[in-house]
């Protein structure tokens, strides 16, 4: 029997799991409850995949002998495999309890507790198998890989630090240290990390793509390219390297490129996250409407069936529904935040409330134009005013500006999300003002661990975030009548004229620009639309064009700066039987000459359904009459809003037949042409919309209620003001 047992063995080793098995059965035949037989032919069902019927086993084995610890750990090992994690735990236990250090009980039992989401567990237990074997990388890696997945990221450098003193050094786990730095956004240190992992193994993607990362958070914008590349090269089927280049091209406005990419990415992984709608936003941004209604219906689609194609930005720039936009913030929030569990502390009143604002625009930034001056004139009397900047400092005049009017600017650029509400609570902010929601270069995040009580969107996202973490959105009737705001997961402050902030301080240049500098006709009508490309869909351009028709001495002045979309726009138009010269291109210029070249036009033409924002403000600043067409979401009832403010209702429509025929009315009609200009310019000066005193006054207004309602233990609900 022994020589037999040794055969099986044997063949075991080398692999020749049916020999062995035949010779198992052989003992069984004539010895049923051998211990050896059994406990073999158990090993053997496990490395051929068959885990009921190996756990079957070496539990019979275990009957037959209950003192050995290792049978009881490849027991384990096998309720792992089935994914029957507690089983697997009580196996160890009696592991353990038979060898009590027994390192690879503890470590197996950290990787079940880890599966299990009991954290504190798995780390006690790390740490045991640590205690026993100094030297266990493999329980440090783990450990180490924990931390990073809490986001405990201090501990993760210790331990991760740890086993890379033991030798020999494996090259991941220079890697996973690079990772560890990049996540506290010491991001040198992460590059020299990487470097070391690329010394050991010059061939290993992850590294690679990791680098370019880092590098793009350094602004070595060329060295990331080149890493990117890179880890393509090494893996043709990298979807995420595709991506992150395809996202670089885009920054670069290289839209051709970004495009390419992304389609990449996508073609190699069809569930790669809210690509779909980026890549239909890229081709709106180069005005390339091929199968524009196909993709657009397909993607509506998509975003019903809960899939994640679509961030919350896309849907608003593409639709015109409150609804939709709901249903993609609520997808995206699932699949991008973890929820948190936060404790609330007990309320003190103050004699001053505590806002704070959180943005990483705190430079020339189109969000700074509007609201510097109501960081001004906030009443300093009854409030302290923070800001949180956790974007870069380029040094602007608007910076310096704005931070001199805070009670304290706090640069937290470099800071994790971590970090940043811990300042935030330590600062005891009452009320905190998210100026980003889904925009670009958010940190959304913040929000979701509670860095506030009180927390606000305010104008930096035109919709819902779809978030019970956002207590209240500052908003106008216009924007959200009240029939829509079931599409809207926070509490509505509504402001009683426009909720967008202007400030009245802003200057106009001086220069006396002539329409022949920017190749404009000197006795043509002159429309223009000064907003970002992809925010011109083939319905609102098929408008225009039909406005151009019947204002024959008419051009159209547009800020488009890739020449990929001019050569697209110029084909359509050419198709449409218009000369291409009444299409007209504009480039950027610094905002105060900007709000003077606008002069030079006679009437802006609104986009839909994502309104001009800021740019529709600049518009009305420079007595630039705005025509625009209201739909059902925010973005699409912006300007109806600052139209309204101004006092010009006259100037909005509710449908592409009245937008077409009243931007004609206003061509071909002097006499009401002069009325609207004449209109502009006398309101302007008295109505509410650039009046940032009284804007002021009545958020503050709003946040002292809600402020109220706070620390008299009253939900959130509706604020107006009146």
């Amino acid at each position: 029997m022994y020589n037999l047992i040794k055969r099986a063995i044997n063949c075991y080793q080398n692999k020749k799991f049916v020999e062995a098995e035949k010779i198992c059965q052989n003992i069984l035949d004539l010895d049923p409850n051998n211990f050896d037989a059994i406990n073999l032919l158990a090993a053997i069902n496990f490395q051929n995949k068959s885990f009921s019927k190996s756990i079957e086993l070496f539990k019979k084995a275990s009957k037959i002998n209950p003192n050995s610890a290792d049978l009881y750990n490849n027991l384990s090992i096998a309720f792992l495999q089935e994914k029957k994690l507690k089983e697997a735990i009580q196996s160890w236990d009696k592991a353990i309890k038979l060898k009590p250090d027994f390192f690879q009980a503890y470590f197996g039992k950290g990787n079940a507790y880890s599966n299990l989401k009991d954290y504190s567990n798995a780390i006690n237990n790390f740490n045991k198998a640590i205690e026993i074997k100094k030297d266990y990388k493999e329980a440090y890696n783990n450990l180490g890989s924990l931390y990073a997945n809490l986001k405990d990221y201090k501990n993760a450098l210790t331990i991760f630090k740890k086993a890379i003193a033991i030798n020999p050094v494996h090259f991941n786990e220079f890697n996973n240290l690079g990772n560890v730095y990049y996540e506290l956004k010491k991001y040198n240190d992460a590059i020299d990390n990487y470097n070391l992992a690329i010394k050991i193994n010059s061939d290993f993607a992850l590294t690679y793509y990791n680098k370019a990362k880092a590098l793009q958070k350094i602004n070595l914008i060329e060295e990331s390219v080149k890493n990117y590349k890179k880890a393509i090269s090494l893996n043709k089927n990298f979807s995420e390297a595709y991506k992150n280049l395809g996202n670089i091209y885009m920054d670069l406005k290289l839209l051709d490129k970004s495009i390419y990419n992304h389609k990449k990415a996508l073609k190699i992984n069809p569930g790669i996250k809210f690509l779909l709608g980026n890549i239909l936003q890229l081709k709106c941004g180069i005005c390339d409407w091929e199968n524009f209604e196909y993709e657009k219906n397909f993607l509506e689609r998509q975003i019903l069936d809960g899939k994640k194609s679509a961030s919350p930005f896309s849907t608003l720039l593409l639709y015109d529904s409150p609804s939709l936009l709901m249903k993609s913030s609520n997808i995206f929030l699932e699949s991008e935040f973890q929820t948190s569990k936060w404790i609330k502390k007990e309320k003190v009143r103050k004699k001053k409330i505590r806002i704070a604002y959180y943005s990483s625009d705190f430079h020339n930034h189109a969000t700074m134009y509007l609201i510097a001056n109501l960081f001004e004139l906030h009443d300093k009397s009854k409030f302290e005013i923070y800001a949180f900047s956790f974007g870069p400092d380029d040094n602007s005049k608007i910076r310096k500006r704005v931070i001199k009017t805070f009670d304290k600017f706090i640069d937290v650029n470099q800071k994790t999300i971590q970090e940043i509400v811990e300042i935030s609570r330590h600062e005891n902010i009452d009320i905190a003002v998210d100026l980003k929601g889904f925009t670009k270069d958010n940190r959304f995040e913040i929000f979701i661990e509670r860095c506030a009580p009180i927390q606000i969107s305010f104008l930096g996202f035109p919709g819902t975030t779809g978030s019970d973490c956002i207590d209240y959105l500052v908003a106008d009737k216009m924007v959200i009548p009240d029939q829509k705001k079931k599409y809207y997961s926070e509490n509505i402050i509504y402001l009683p004229n426009s909720y967008q902030v202007n400030d009245a301080t802003i200057t106009i240049s001086e220069k006396n620009f002539r329409r022949k500098e920017f190749g404009l006709p000197e006795n043509s009508f002159v429309y223009c639309c000064f907003n970002n490309t992809y925010k011109i869909l083939p319905d609102m351009f098929l408008s225009w064009i039909k406005i151009l028709e019947k204002v024959q001495n008419s051009v159209l002045w547009l800020l488009v700066d890739n020449d990929i979309a001019k050569t697209n726009l110029k084909k359509i138009l050419t198709s449409k039987g218009i000369d291409q010269n009444r299409l007209i291109f504009a480039d950027r210029m610094m905002h105060s000459e900007h709000l003077a070249r606008l002069k030079l036009a006679d009437l802006f033409l609104d986009t839909f359904p994502c309104n001009a924002h800021t740019t529709a403000s600049d518009s009305l600043r420079s007595c630039l009459p705005i025509l625009t067409l209201r739909g059902n979401s925010f973005a699409s009832r912006v300007t109806s809003s600052l139209l309204s403010s101004v006092g010009l209702d006259k100037l909005i429509t509710d449908t592409n037949q009245a937008y077409e025929e009243l931007a004609v009315k206003i061509a071909l009609d002097d006499n009401y042409f002069s009325l609207i200009k004449n209109e502009l310019k006398d309101n302007i000066k008295t109505k509410p919309l650039l009046n940032t005193i009284m804007f002021t006054k009545n958020l503050e207004r709003a946040y002292f209620n809600a402020f109220e309602k706070y620390v008299n233990n009253e939900k959130p609900d509706t604020i107006e003001i009146n």
